[in-house]
This record gives structure tokens, C-alpha cells and sequence, in this order.
């Protein structure tokens, strides 16, 4: 899955309309009465007729849809369960351990392989071409960043809104596109890269790039009397006040913006009441009730009145951190309610509204866990923890009731609980991770492999429901490996004449490619490992040209690269240096990075690169508890398949999976091979789209 989730973007604006406006509605609304008035005159007058023609419309409307609906002749159930980030290596010590009976079960009794993952393996990227059989050139998901050339801006790729509304992420045809043309019933559950939802032949639950209401990925805020520096908080905003008996503090909602181009954040006041120790009494909108210290509450609901009759509804927590010596109070992000969100977050617009009334209410936003707030210190790891298990058990609600509901088709869940874990506690795991703790507790130290546990459980669970003939998938989108120390790419291309600052006296570059001089710069780093030259009539200020030229720019960067030794742990920091033009291949190829670099293990591109910054230093230590990580070489950390029928395929892929999912649909080789499924081996990684159990394909 992802980091804490860098946001570049600024969220929703809602425009408020001048008072003109309202009274041109007002003099519609009246005219409309008048209408609506003389049209029941009439009807009263012909009641007859109209019960008539109304029973006759509706008769028309039943019959249509009885010859319109149209079932598939396949009669199984497909079964996918998508565990982000099992690692090989610690998925087989479990098993060979006996700690993992039923991954080792369906190993014995099926297959069992790793899987090759995507290049880059970022999890966009690797659910993107999960879902379509299609490398990046193809669906056109590069990086969880992507840039405009035309002014150098920077935005996250996980959603993509225009003029307001939400517009598919992925550029390509998905499978479920597919089997929804022949009508097979399919149910997705959290599927990332699924906002806006798609409409499918069955149902479909947005999952990572559903925004907070804020339109970010994620921004929770902070309340604390204790002085400090708000500065490196990253993920979340943050209010210093000073503490009183009485305080009134606010909800955050979407910006309110009007013509003039000024936008504030609309607000609920919250009041809250310090009475006694460890205790403090909440009041908004209505709603009184006590937070204990280090608990956290129940889902609380909200609404943001946002002008012209529109309101935002969403759904949050509250987490009392401290009252003594100081008070601290921590809001999560607001969450779309999933039984009003401000945009359709499932298909039916309904099905939303339907889970949380069979389950109650759930996590909406598609990256549900505030990685952030455990990275800055602002909630303890086991208040993390304790989210964590809150999530994992929605989405196993989830699985459970569709699982028990789907007679035949397609379920696919997916789950980010060890993707995750990885991420926040690998440095209990990792000895030479500078974050490492010899005497750390027990529990955390073994966190990991009992987070590998809790998906065991759940596949043993479902090893129960399914039957004879249904088809079982379990598949991870890429693993995991220790993340020691930060690489400050933008730096690096500095430091050897491909990119100049403004200032060429300053030693640092502010984030989203602020500072560059852009008629000295060759090169640029955005995202995770992506190199883009600054080339002539792509890029806004261009000076590299294409051909011949940025050809040669590109092999001298790479050798360069690829010579490079961290002298501190005498270690290569760069495995690998890609060429856009061999790896993306496709229709949106002129969007691909240039280059993108597989780094060595334990070696990570930085937070500061990721958003254009250019750091003075090269290098640094990974001081955050982020400590696990998959950015690196794709071929070092390959994910997992397991599935309950024999997979004869050598060395299977991410991309095998959709067109597998067409083949046990009974979809003819010719219907697979129209859908342009990838079939090239691409450097070190084998990645053939072709089904895994038929090798005369």
C-alpha cells in the first residue's frame, strides 16, 4: 500500500453563490408551486385516468426489465482475496514454522508461488495492473505522484477530480468491465483505485483514493496546549491553545470559497468541558457525552452546512490524549458517512447505505488508518493498534456477509491490515535499522508475524464457506523489506550538474519544485524513484532535446547512478535504473517517467523527494517509525499467489490474474487476447498476462 500519505492537493472548494442567485431560486420555487398547484387541480380532476396510465406505466416497466435482464451461464463462485504486502520470506518461515496452517493447507492442496509484482511496485501501480492485465504505458498509473509539464505542478494519482467531479483513475479497461458485459455477478469490496465506483453487473465498494471530507487522503487535526512545533507535522493540522476549564475548539469541513477566490474551511464548533481528571465532556451539533483519557469514542457524526442547501455528512473519532499537565485532543479525518457521502462511493449509489445498515458504520476513506499521526507522535502505537483491529474487522464483516450472499460470480476483498503493520513496526523486526529497540516489548517484536496470523484465520475462514468447484485466488501485490535510510534523489541530481536552484547560493529546495531554475536544469525527480528530463516542448521551460540528445542524458544519469555506494554502510544504493521506453509501453507512454530507479535494499527515495524538494544532504537515516517498506527493486520483493487449483505457469505475474478471472469464465482465447493483455518479459521481471493453468495458450 502506501506511505502516510503526502498530499499535495488542497481539497475540496465549495463556491458559495451571491444572494442574487438565491433570489432568482426563490422566484423559481415559486413559479414551480404555482405549476404544481394547477397540475393538481387537473389530476384531481381525472383521477381515473391517471391511476390508469400509472398502473399501465408500471406494468410496461416490469415486463422490460424481465426481458432485459439477463443472467451468465457460469454457476461457481470466484473467490479473490487480495492480502496487501505478504512478504515470501516471512509467509514461508511461518508455514515451515507451522504458525500459518491454513496457507500452508491450500499450498499442499493447491499451489503456492511467489508473484511477480509490478515495476515500479507502488501499490497504485500494482492494483491498477491487477485489475486491467496492463502495465502503466496501458492503464496509465505511474507513481502515487504525477506532474503536469505544462507548469511543473505536482498531484496525488490516486483520484482525479475535474470540475468538480470525480472521474476515473485507471485509463484502461478493468476485468470486472469485461465480465460485466456477459453479466457475471461480481462484488468488490475496498478494491483500490475504484473512486468514483463503476458500474457493474453486482456491487462495488470504493476503496484506496476515496477522500475525507477535506478531499485530502487524510488530514486529521490536533489540539494541544503544550508548545511546540507544528512544523513537521505532515499529515494532519495542527491548533495550539491555551487550556481553560471551558474551551471551544472546531470540526473542520470542506473549504467555502466564493468568486473572489478566497475559500475558508467550513466549521463546527465543538465545546468541550474539563471537569475531572482524565475526563472531558464533549458537546456539538446537539450531542453531549464523556471522553476518557487514551479511549478512543465511538463513530460521531457530523454535518457542514455548505451554502445553498447542500450539506457535507461525515463520520469521525475522538481520542483524549492527555488533560494533565496538558490537554491534548486528536479528531480523526472526517470520513464520508457512508449513508450520505458527498460523492457515490459505491455501486449502487445504495450499497453504501446498505452495509452500514446490515454492519454498521464503517470506515469510508479509501486509506483508513492515520499513519501519520503514529509517525508524528500525536496517538501511541497501541492506540494505533487498536484502529488497526477496528478496520480489519469491518472489512472481515464485509467479506463474511457477501461471502454468505453470493451464490455465483466474482468476491473480491481486499485487506490492508499487513501491508500496513509492515510499514509502522519493521524496525522491532530489523537489527540494524537505526529505530531498532533491543528490549522493545515482546508484542511488538512478533507484531508482524501475528498480523500474518489474522490473515491465516481469515483464509481459513473462507477454506470453510467455499465449495467444491468455486475457484479460490489469494494474492499479495508485492512484499516487504526494511526501510534504513532516505535517498535524496533531486540532491544527488544536483550535486552532479543535472538540476540548479533558483538561488544558487541557497543548499535547499522547497517542496513541489519551487525553487528549481528550470533554463539550467536537465533533470528532476518527483514520486518515488521517477526521473523526468526537462525536456524540449513537453516541459514548460525544456532545455533537453529529444532524440539523440536526452538518449545520451539518459544512459550517462543511469551509469552514474548505478555507481553509487553509500560509504557509511558500504552498501550500493541503486540496484537497478529502468528506461521508461522498455518498461511502460502504451498508449500513455509520453506520460511515463524518463527513468525510474530500483534501489537496493533498505534504501528508500526520500519523503522530500517524493514532492520536488531538493534537501542539502544525500542521505539520511529513516527516523520514523515507518521503518518496512516495497519501494525498491521490483525483482527484491516479489508478493505471494496461492490458489486451491494447480498453477502451471512458471514464475506468474500481477497481470495473470485478469485474464485468469476471464478463463475460468469460459472467455474464448480469442475474447482474452482482444482485451491486450501484456505478454513481454520486461528486464529481470517475467510479466506474460496469459492464464495460469493453461500452458497452450
Amino acid at each position: 500500500m502506501v506511505f502516510g500519505y503526502i498530499d499535495p492537493g488542497t481539497g475540496f472548494v465549495f463556491f458559495s453563490l451571491f444572494s442574487w442567485v438565491a433570489g432568482i431560486a426563490v422566484v423559481i420555487f415559486t413559479a414551480s408551486l404555482l405549476f404544481l398547484r394547477k397540475a393538481g387541480m387537473w389530476i384531481k380532476a381525472h383521477k381515473k385516468t391517471v391511476l390508469l396510465l400509472l398502473l399501465f406505466f408500471i406494468f410496461l416497466g416490469i415486463v422490460g426489465k424481465m426481458m432485459l435482464k439477463k443472467e451468465s451461464n457460469f454457476a461457481h463462485r470466484i473467490v479473490v482475496l487480495g492480502f496487501d504486502g505478504l512478504s515470501p520470506e516471512v509467509l514461508e518461515r511461518g508455514m515451515k514454522e507451522g504458525k500459518l496452517p491454513h496457507f500452508s493447507r491450500l499450498k499442499e492442496e493447491g499451489s503456492y508461488s511467489p508473484l511477480q509484482t509490478t515495476n515500479p511496485p507502488q501499490s497504485p501501480v500494482a492494483w491498477a495492473s491487477f485489475a486491467t492485465g496492463q502495465n502503466p504505458g496501458k492503464h496509465g498509473v505511474y507513481d502515487f505522484i504525477k506532474r503536469n509539464p505544462l507548469n511543473y505542478s505536482l498531484d496525488l494519482s490516486l483520484m482525479n477530480f475535474h470540475n468538480g467531479k470525480p472521474r476515473k483513475v485507471i485509463q484502461s479497461k478493468c476485468f470486472w468491465e469485461y465480465t460485466s458485459q456477459k453479466h457475471v455477478p461480481i462484488v468488490l469490496l475496498s478494491c483500490p483505485l475504484t473512486f468514483p465506483p463503476s458500474q457493474v453487473t453486482g456491487k462495488m465498494l470504493s476503496g484506496m483514493g476515496v477522500p475525507d471530507i477535506l478531499g485530502t487522503q487524510g488530514t486529521f487535526t490536533f489540539y494541544t496546549s503544550e508548545p511546540g512545533d507544528a512544523a513537521q507535522d505532515i499529515g494532519g493540522k495542527v491548533f495550539f491553545i491555551k487550556k481553560s476549564p471551558l474551551m471551544v475548539l472546531h470540526l473542520l469541513g470542506p473549504r467555502i470559497g466564493n468568486w473572489q477566490g478566497k475559500a475558508e474551511h467550513a466549521k463546527v464548533p465543538v465545546k468541550v468541558v474539563l471537569e475531572k481528571p482524565d475526563l472531558a465532556k464533549i458537546e456539538f451539533q446537539q450531542k453531549q457525552f464523556t471522553l476518557q483519557k487514551g479511549k478512543w469514542s465511538g463513530w460521531q457524526e457530523v454535518s457542514f452546512d455548505l451554502g445553498f442547501w447542500k450539506k457535507a455528512h461525515g463520520i469521525f473519532r475522538f481520542l483524549l490524549v492527555e488533560t494533565e499537565p496538558h490537554f491534548q485532543l486528536y479528531i480523526s479525518p472526517i470520513q464520508f458517512d457512508p449513508r450520505s457521502p458527498l460523492y457515490d462511493i459505491s455501486y449502487p449509489a445504495s450499497y453504501s447505505t446498505e452495509l452500514a445498515e446490515a454492519l454498521g458504520l464503517f470506515s469510508t476513506q479509501g486509506m483508513p488508518l492515520d499513519t501519520w499521526a503514529m509517525n508524528e507522535k500525536r496517538v501511541s502505537e497501541d492506540l494505533f493498534l487498536e484502529q488497526l483491529h477496528e478496520v480489519h474487522e469491518e472489512r472481515k464483516r464485509m467479506l463474511d456477509l457477501e461471502l454468505r450472499k453470493l451464490r455465483s460470480g466474482i468476491l473480491f476483498c481486499y485487506f490492508e491490515d499487513s501491508d500496513i503493520v509492515q510499514h509502522m513496526f519493521w524496525r522491532y523486526r530489523d537489527a540494524e535499522h537505526p529505530l531498532y529497540e533491543k528490549d522493545a516489548p515482546e508484542k511488538y517484536k512478533n507484531l508482524i508475524d501475528h498480523w500474518y496470523q489474522k490473515m491465516d484465520a481469515i483464509l481459513g475462514d473462507v477454506l470453510q464457506k467455499i465449495q467444491k468447484d468455486d475457484t479460490l485466488i489469494v494474492l499479495s501485490d508485492h512484499g516487504f523489506d526494511t526501510f534504513r535510510r532516505a535517498v535524496h534523489v533531486n540532491t544527488w541530481l544536483r550535486k552532479n550538474g543535472y538540476l540548479s536552484l533558483s538561488n544558487p547560493y541557497s543548499n535547499y529546495g522547497k517542496e513541489l519544485l519551487k525553487d528549481i531554475d528550470w533554463s539550467k536544469t536537465k533533470a528532476y525527480s518527483i514520486g518515488f524513484g521517477a526521473i523526468y528530463l526537462n525536456q524540449k516542448g513537453r516541459e514548460k521551460g525544456g532545455i533537453v532535446s529529444p532524440g539523440e540528445d536526452s538518449e545520451k542524458l539518459k544512459k550517462e544519469i543511469a551509469e552514474k547512478l548505478l555507481s553509487w555506494y553509500d560509504e557509511t554502510k558500504n552498501s550500493k544504493i541503486v540496484n537497478t535504473v529502468y528506461d521508461g521506453k522498455e518498461i511502460f509501453q502504451g498508449n500513455f507512454q509520453k506520460e511515463a517517467p524518463d527513468l525510474y530507479l530500483g534501489f537496493g535494499k533498505g534504501y528508500r527515495s526520500s519523503w522530500q523527494s517524493a514532492l520536488g524538494a531538493v534537501p542539502e544532504i544525500l542521505l539520511e537515516d529513516n527516523l520514523r517509525k515507518w521503518s518496512g517498506d516495497h519501494l525498491m527493486d521490483p525483482c527484491l520483493i516479489p508478493g505471494v499467489l496461492f490458489c486451491n487449483r494447480k498453477v502451471t505457469h512458471k514464475d506468474p505475474s500481477l497481470y495473470d490474474i485478469a485474464p485468469t478471472i476471464l478463463h475460468i469464465l469460459g472467455f474464448s482465447k480469442e475474447e482474452i487476447e482482444k482485451c491486450h493483455f501484456d505478454g513481454e518479459e520486461i528486464e529481470k521481471c517475467h510479466f506474460d498476462g496469459k492464464p495460469l493453468w493453461d500452458e497452450s495458450f
